[in-house]
């Protein structure tokens, strides 16, 4: 069985997202050398003469340059939709794509394709209202409203042509149905499948005495830790909401910073970008993952190989680590919910929080692994193929 991942390797990161879920697999496939998985890349991958030609073409003469560059995106795509290429995707038994917009860019090619097609979306909301609300500015989509609101089509087509649909986990669906008031009339029962996501086991570049040491921050001060882009939907103010009702506490996000702004306070670091974001939570004493809405964030899984423990909003697909206290995984609603756990673990006795710890490091070996999610993924892929 041939199975095309339809997404760039040279845009795999270690970072969140497709990107970062994708980076892990490659990686184990690399591993453990299996040829049955291919990606997007540069030497067997090639666009023929022909879209070349096109592309070109449609740049120079059938292009609006004048678009920001998420508003081109979105015709771009539109552009692509309706162009035969630039691979031939009948040489896979399956291609998976990760992305609505990179399945609506093929649109014209999979009217003939004879295999199957598997969709895994990723997003905390529908992607269409994720570009409008979280990535474009507000500007942007005024200025392109009509641009933007049709990209919904991608979303649209992606989740009615696609043979099976790839969460998680149930709860991970919920972004869809609050977001989306299509996607109950959309959705197929019969299409969706689950995944557990799977991640590599983190290791930090630098200690807790290192990073404490770099920040200015004393040992013995309790810190909370954030990982992830500065929004709404992750959070970003609900934190800070937070951060107003605790005393002697310090936050330390990592992530660029976004149109919300940071309290100005010494006790609130912002670090920026990092590629080193595992030791920042290995020095921290709680991650939070305050999200409003969740797909299922990789960033957890990251933090339970670490074996940090770790307060997340009861949303989506954080749902399925309710009652997981033993394991150091802590779930909250309201606010106030929030703050009673964060006063509940910094009182812990240090040796009971230990073996909690202890705990998520045993849980995520044993079902969040990349071990256990590639072999997952590998026979659920055997199912479609035989479907």
């Amino acid at each position: 069985m041939k199975v095309l991942v339809y997404f760039h390797e040279r845009y795999l990161a270690p970072s969140g997202g497709p990107s970062g879920y994708l980076y892990n697999l490659k990686a184990y496939r690399d591993q453990i050398g299996d040829g049955e998985i291919t990606f997007l890349n540069p030497k067997e991958f090639h666009s023929s003469g022909a879209f070349k030609v096109r592309n070109r073409l449609h740049h120079i003469f059938g292009s609006d340059r004048s678009l920001p560059e998420n508003a081109e995106r979105v015709a771009q795509v539109f552009f692509e939709s309706g162009q035969k290429g630039p691979y031939d995707l009948n040489d896979f038994d399956i291609v998976h794509f990760h992305s609505t917009a990179d399945m609506f860019t093929q649109k014209k090619n999979l009217e003939d394709y004879k295999g199957r097609v598997v969709l895994t979306s990723h997003t905390p909301k529908a992607p269409h209202r994720e570009l409008i609300e979280d990535v474009c500015t507000p500007e942007e989509y005024r200025a392109h409203k009509e641009l933007f609101d049709s990209a919904e089509t991608f979303d649209e087509y992606a989740f009615t042509r696609a043979d099976c649909v790839i969460f998680p986990c149930r709860e991970a669906e919920e972004p869809y149905f609050h977001t989306w008031k299509k996607y109950e009339v959309l959705r197929d029962e019969k299409k969706i499948l689950y995944l557990p996501t799977g991640a590599g086991k983190c290791e930090p570049g630098r200690s807790r005495s290192e990073i404490r040491s770099e920040l200015g921050i004393p040992d013995e001060r309790f810190v909370i830790s954030f990982v992830g882009r500065h929004n709404e939907v992750k959070g970003y103010d609900r934190l800070i909401a937070l951060f107003g009702k605790l005393e002697n506490v310090t936050v330390v996000c990592c992530g660029n910073k976004g149109r919300i702004d940071p309290p100005e306070s010494s006790d609130w670091i912002e670090v920026g970008w990092t590629d080193d974001t595992y030791s920042y939570v290995n020095a921290s004493d709680l991650f939070i993952l305050p999200n409003r809405e969740t797909y299922f964030d990789l960033a957890l899984l990251e933090t339970m190989s670490l074996g940090r423990s770790a307060l997340i909003s009861r949303t989506g697909g954080n749902k399925i680590f309710e009652g997981m206290e033993d394991h150091g995984i802590y779930t909250f609603g309201s606010d106030d919910e929030a703050v009673r756990a964060v006063q509940f673990i910094r009182s812990e006795d240090s040796a009971v929080k230990s073996e909690k710890e202890a705990a998520m490091r045993v849980l995520f070996e044993q079902e969040y692994s990349m071990e256990k999610f590639y072999g997952n993924y590998k026979k659920l892929l055997d199912r479609i193929g035989k479907a």
